[in-house]
Parts: C-alpha cells; structure tokens; sequence
C-alpha cells in the first residue's frame, strides 16, 4: 500500500491499513445428502470497500458416522454460491468414527461490495456434519 508524498492519510485508508477478522459457528446437523447442502448459521456477510481485497477463509466441518457409510463425504467453501477448490474428504469406515476436516481457502475479490462465505456439505449415507462443531473464519485485507 502506497502513500505518495503530500498525499493525504484518511480515516478510510487508515481503518483499511489493517485487516479484519469475521467468523461463524454453524447449529443443527447436515443429514445424508448427496448434494451440497449449507450448514446452517455456518455463513459470513462481508462488505469491502475496495476492489482487490484479499480473503484467507479457514473452514473446519466436524464428520461423524452413524453406520457403515460406504462412500465418502466432501464439503468446501462457498462465495457467492459458488463452490471452491480445494475439496475437504471425509470418509468412515465404521459407525462412530469421527473426524474434524479443515481447509484454507485464499482469493481476491473483484470489486467492492458485498460478499457471503459459508460452509457446503455434502455426506454419504450413514453420516452427518455437526453443525455446532463447525466453523468458517474469514480474514479480509483491503488494498488501499
């Protein structure tokens, strides 16, 4: 971020010189659905001010098996309803098993304005996502 000289500092520059954390914790419980399902409350509002604002996104969804799922379950970040690369697995191979599965997701966002980033699931039969044990923290870093 350049400041040219005889330039003048901004409260607005000044409060975009560090960056801002935002986060959710879901509730309830994804049940077995071979589509993309959001968890719910595991969803994040932000609105930028500046074009190019940088995002680094930690997911973490919380797996458990209820039976023998046979397959696997995938879950991952979404922006805007779109869904993001890389695919978090979860796969189970006998009732009870559990696992926390986390990814990090990095981005810029095109234009200024407003953004949702939320938690998507899909599970395999015989498994749920915990809601209450998953959660999305965004860090976004706006360019001056």
């Amino acid at each position: 971020m350049a400041f040219l000289a005889g330039e003048m500092l901004t409260a607005g520059r000044t409060n975009r010189l560090q960056s801002a954390s935002y986060g959710a914790i879901g509730t309830g419980v994804v049940g077995a659905s071979s589509t993309n399902v959001d968890v719910p409350s595991a969803s994040v509002p932000i609105t930028t001010e500046t074009a190019g604002a940088r995002y680094v996104a930690t997911c973490v969804w919380d797996y458990n098996t209820l039976g023998i799922p046979g397959a696997s379950s995938t879950a991952r970040m979404a922006l805007d309803g779109v869904g993001q690369s890389p695919l978090a697995t979860f796969r189970g191979d006998a009732t009870g098993e559990r696992g926390t599965i986390t990814q990090t997701y990095r981005g810029t966002l095109g234009a200024a304005g407003s953004y949702t980033f939320k938690l998507i699931a899909s599970t395999a039969t015989n498994t749920e996502v915990q809601g209450v044990n998953s959660s999305i923290t965004v860090e976004i870093t706006e360019v001056v």
